[in-house]
């Protein structure tokens, strides 16, 4: 499903499409991956490389404070491979999005598969709010980024970051990052995301008005994705 486009700004190209910066900074970082024989898919090891820490250097507005440098790598990360793919987008549409967090108990028989390695899901907007932090307001998610390690010999990881408060007059956005491990489960898209209360309830005083939706656990992030990925698998029949 693709939704109708609006003036919201390209989260991506936001921060690193720009004068197709990112041809520039990626390909040193691809290189030397290649010339020192080590993974790109693991995010921890993507942080040992030595051209993505003088890039993290070069970028992050207090480059002596480790939490800033761990939000920034993972957020280079996810560039990094949504350029690797291609820039892969994808959406839902609102109608859809309610049918998949306000209906769908159940997925049957299937297996998570994503669109494409890496890339990127635009949500409709204002409808999905998180905030990047517990102490920290709630921002309106405008969609995620979503890498998918195929784990080798091992099981499989996704990661997916939430774009937040993406603005045009705002030089950047904030993040909610998360991992699953596909090893005793095929998918997040029935699992209880919420210690307590539904999963998705909206926390806004008044949200449930305007129908809203929250992101409260990373938990309720896994499933957000894996949900939109059965929604766009054409193979689930």
């Amino acid at each position: 499903m693709t939704e109708t486009p609006d003036a919201r700004p390209d989260p991506y190209t936001l921060v690193f499409g720009g004068d197709a910066i990112d041809d520039r900074l990626f390909p040193p970082i691809a290189e030397e991956a290649a010339a020192r024989d080590l993974p790109l898919d693991d995010p921890d090891r993507f942080l040992f490389l030595s051209s993505v820490g003088k890039l993290l250097q070069a970028i992050a507005d207090e480059p002596d404070q480790t939490d800033a440098l761990k939000q920034y790598g993972r957020l280079l990360y996810h560039a990094f491979h949504h350029w690797r793919a291609g820039k892969r987008r994808e959406a839902v549409t609102e109608d859809r999005l309610r049918h998949l967090l306000d209906d769908v108990t159940t997925v049957g028989d299937w297996a998570l598969r994503a669109p494409a390695p890496a890339g990127y899901l635009r949500l409709p907007r204002n409808r999905v709010w998180a905030a990047p932090a517990p102490n920290l307001r709630p921002e309106p998610a405008d969609g995620f980024f979503w890498v998918l390690d195929d784990g080798g010999d091992g099981p499989a990881e996704l990661h997916v970051l939430l774009a937040l408060g993406v603005r045009a007059d705002r030089p950047g956005f904030s993040i909610v990052t998360a991992t699953g491990v596909l090893d005793d489960e095929p998918h997040w898209a029935e699992t209880k995301g919420r210690p307590e209360g539904p999963d998705f309830e909206t926390t806004l005083p008044g949200g449930e008005l305007d129908r809203l939706y929250s992101i409260e656990t990373a938990a309720e992030l896994l499933k957000l994705a894996s949900l939109c990925f059965w929604e766009l698998d054409p193979s689930r029949g």
